[in-house]
């Protein structure tokens, strides 16, 4: 991949686990009443590991640093983005 794919890769990744995150709510805020990048610095945080992860083993740890209580869910849909995206 070249500099700019990966750039490509690595923002629509973010977009995608801002998303997931937004959508799943893992911290219970309820999305309903909160604004669409209330995640994103949680995304941003994730990605670094999550991008890094060369199993969804290694990615549950990555992410259950950030939510210890998420569930199977969260973790299928964020392995699942990375290895479409990554």
């Amino acid at each position: 991949m070249t500099n700019r794919e990966l750039k490509r890769a690595y923002t629509r990744l973010l977009a995608a686990v801002t998303s997931i995150l937004y959508d799943l709510d893992p911290d219970g805020m309820g999305s309903s009443i909160m604004p669409a990048d209330e995640y994103s610095d949680a995304a941003a945080a994730l990605l670094p590991g999550l991008w890094a992860a060369k199993t969804a083993s290694d990615a549950s740890g990555v992410i259950r640093r950030s939510f210890p209580s998420a569930d199977q869910r969260l973790l299928d849909a964020l392995w699942a983005a990375r290895l479409e995206i990554a």
